[in-house]
């Protein structure tokens, strides 16, 4: 088969030096700034290498009309297309989740250079390779259960990335299973009876942290997130609440959720519609120094911005101390994510409301998925 590029040479001239070539009838000119060496027979040689390097690449299947990272996907070794994987996220995760999934890829390396499988291919790799790698990882660096259960996490949503740019086909690592962990009951989400104590609490002491609450529960926002909520984003009329990239985890783009009638009725029971629209849904009228200037109330909407402490210490005083209830406030994320799954909401319409960018991410709050799995194969089985 006749190639379909020429062999690169270098040419010459009084001021400008260049590799040169042709692939499928298009010339293409390299330099690599190699223009600055001055002396003239160190750059003659690195041309001739570069050249040579070229050749090699055109010869390996190498096609310059692509971008380099996607072209040679087949050649991709692991760690190359996990750090290619990583770049493509950075735009949509924070630095902390930069920073982690950053951390899981330098594990990830130091146990493939161990087990001397550095030239593994990411087309080639097995889920056999990744539980090898991943064993090895949490020998090397003494990782709890939950540790191994917090990298594997990453891995899979790296390889999810890859997915998305052609690099592989499927994520062999989904069906990797977390290791056993004994959580802390303060991070499992409340039984129905400690909600149904802990709504009791709050409706009759406490209405406004409620509909604070009922947010967190309906929508899965981050605490802090909600606090930064102005009136200018709650749109009653077309049952939106649209929270803008700045006040986000990591995320660029605008996150547009919708307001259930359960969640409607608690908002309309705090009265913000002929108020400011720069009024914080869930603020107060404190001023630094001064203490209340108007109500004398937290969580409602009004001028000042509540901290995230001020919600942390609420909860702690009602739901820990006067309750004896021990669960976090984002415990309810986890409860709220339940009862949506069990009451027949698709997973992915879930992951949406959340604002995850992967679905392992969202199962992570779904601790019932086992069991609700169980009863639809039990209630949807055919006859034999």
């Amino acid at each position: 088969m006749k190639n379909i590029f020429t062999i690169p040479k270098l040419n010459k001239t009084s001021k400008y030096w260049y590799a040169y070539y042709s692939y499928d009838g298009k010339q293409f000119r390299e330099t690599n700034g190699l223009n600055q060496i001055k002396d003239l027979k160190i750059r003659e040689a690195e041309y001739n290498k570069l050249c040579k390097a070229i050749y090699v690449d055109l010869t390996n299947g190498w096609n310059p009309n692509l971008p380099n990272n996607i072209q040679m996907q087949e050649q991709m070794l692991i760690i190359d297309a996990l750090k290619y994987s990583l770049e493509k996220k950075k735009e949509n995760v924070s630095k902390k989740t930069y920073s982690g999934y950053n951390g899981t890829i330098n594990f990830i390396e130091s146990a493939i250079i161990k087990l001397k499988i550095e030239s593994l291919k990411i087309s080639e790799a097995k889920r056999m390779h990744f539980k090898l790698i991943l064993e090895k990882a949490k020998n090397l660096n003494n990782w709890t259960n939950k540790s191994h259960n917090k990298h594997l996490n990453h891995l899979k949503a790296l390889l999810s990335e890859l997915i998305q740019w052609d690099i592989i086909e499927d994520n062999v690592a989904f069906n990797i299973k977390n290791l056993a962990v004994e959580e802390s009951i303060a991070n499992q989400p409340p039984t129905d009876k400690e909600m149904q104590t802990i709504k009791t609490e709050l409706l009759k002491n406490h209405p406004n942290f409620f509909n604070y609450i009922s947010l967190i529960f309906h929508l899965g926002i981050r605490p802090e997130e909600i606090l930064l909520i102005r009136l200018s984003m709650v749109d009653m009329n077309n049952d939106l609440i649209t929270l803008i990239p700045e006040n986000t985890k990591g995320r660029k783009k605008y996150r547009v959720l919708p307001i259930n009638k359960y969640l409607k009725s608690d908002l309309e029971n705090m009265n913000f519609r002929n108020l400011p629209k720069d009024y914080f849904l869930f603020g107060s009228f404190r001023e630094p120094g001064k203490g209340n200037i108007g109500k004398h109330e937290d969580f409602i909407p009004g001028p000042t911005h509540l901290s995230r402490d001020t919600a942390t210490r609420r909860w702690e005083t009602v739901v820990k101390k006067k309750l004896g209830i021990d669960r976090t406030m984002y415990s309810i994320k986890k409860y709220g994510g339940n009862k949506k799954s069990s009451a027949g909401i698709s997973l992915d319409a879930i992951k949406g409301v959340f604002g995850h960018s992967e679905k392992e991410t969202t199962l992570i709050y779904l601790t019932n998925q086992d069991e609700i799995n169980r009863k639809e194969v039990i209630e949807k089985s055919p006859d034999f």
